[in-house]
Parts: structure tokens; sequence; C-alpha cells
């Protein structure tokens, strides 16, 4: 991990004081998309995918993040670009747009449309916003990346599939293709996603609210 790359996690709110993920947060924590303010409410969804990316590592608790630094608060920013509450959503075209403008480099979207060739112009211009203007002091230009989708067929679900995203399809614990993971040429990479019908442990072990941790599986789980 490095403090100067800020991930905009565009999802659930963070529980941003979780003591696996409060060293490695953003200064200002992030945005409430749902209800346009700065009061994020967090979500067991966002945390976990938040963990997944920076739960601090090294501290003898809980899990470590695929970038969460040495154990002394070095791991990437986690900024959360909140867009879903409970059963409510709203803001993902314009997420991507504040992401890019407060300095994410890399914008982790573990989300997508359910039915194939289905998108939102206005979400795909956010991508290449972010795309074009993200990075902040520390790349070019930001990468944005989306799960691939949980239909376990080959449909072009946006907005992985778009042109301007890098899709992640989902592997289990036996490095297969997991039961419910979208495939495609399209995909770009697969990463652990687990699968856990049967087998609990077969799946992601991550942060969620309540200070807690628990497995899911998706490719959620793989995207971060």
């Amino acid at each position: 991990g490095r403090p100067d790359i800020i991930v905009a996690i565009v999802d659930d709110g963070i529980q941003f004081n979780h003591p696996d993920l409060e060293a490695n947060m953003w200064e200002d924590t992030g945005f409430n998309f749902v209800d346009n303010n700065a009061n994020v409410i967090p979500g067991d969804h966002g945390t976990h995918v938040a963990g997944t990316v920076a739960a601090v590592s090294n501290n003898g608790v809980g899990v470590a993040g695929v970038a969460g630094g040495s154990g002394s608060g070095d791991g990437v920013r986690l900024m959360s670009a909140q867009v879903f509450r409970g059963n409510t959503s709203g803001g993902f075209a314009l997420a991507p747009v504040w992401a890019a403008d407060n300095g994410a480099a890399i914008s982790q979207n573990s989300w997508g449309y359910t039915s194939p060739g289905v998108f939102e112009q206005a979400v795909l211009d956010a991508i290449d916003y972010f795309n074009e203007n993200g990075g902040g002091d520390v790349m070019e230009g930001g990468i944005t990346i989306f799960a691939a989708g949980n239909s376990g067929s080959s449909g072009d679900l946006y907005p992985g599939y778009y042109e301007g995203a890098m899709s992640v399809a989902a592997t289990n614990h036996n490095d297969q293709r997991s039961s419910y993971s979208t495939f495609g040429t399209w995909v770009d990479i697969s990463a652990p996603g687990g699968e856990t019908p049967g087998n609990n442990v077969g799946g992601v072990l991550s942060t969620v609210t309540g200070s807690g941790y628990a497995f899911y599986q998706g490719t959620s789980m793989a995207c971060p």
C-alpha cells in the first residue's frame, strides 16, 4: 500500500471507524450520493469490499487487505463514495466525477446492471471522466474497475462490459470459475470471489459493519 493512492469505493458506505479500516481511511471519509450530504451511512457490502482493498495489514486483527500497508496506517486510502443505502440508490453518474475531482486514483465498483445490453450513457460518460481526470498525485488519469456480474452467463453486462472499465470475474478456492460468475471474451481478469453454498469458508473473509467480519461470495468480492 501507499497512502498517496486514494481508492474510491463506489458502493454502500464504509464503516469508517472499523478497527481494521480506520487507519487507512481517506481524511474526509467520503460523500453520500443517495442523500446528497457528507453523512456516510455504513453498509455491509461496501465495508466488505473496502476490507479486501485495504484492511490494515500486520496488525494482528481480522484480515489483511490487498493494499493494507505494513501495519502503521500506510495502506492506500479508502474514500467512501456511497451510492447504495439499503434498498435505495443514486448518484452513479456523480460519484466517479466527484472522486476524480477529489484525488482518487482508482474507482472500485462492485455493482452493475443485471440485464444484458442495459446501460445509462451518463454513467459511461462519468467513467470516461474518471479515467481522464482521476489519478490524483500518483497517475496521469484514473483506473475504473467493475465486477463482471453474477449471471453465470456470457451476457454483455454493463458497466463491466464497457471498454472504459476493467472487468473482473470470480474464481473459487480451487482456482476454477465460480459457478455464478459472468464470463466472456470481454472480461479482463479473474480474481478470488469465493463460492459459499455448503461451505461458508469457501467465501472471501472481510470486514462488515458492527466492527465484524463475514464470508461473502460474488464478483463483488473479486473486483476489489
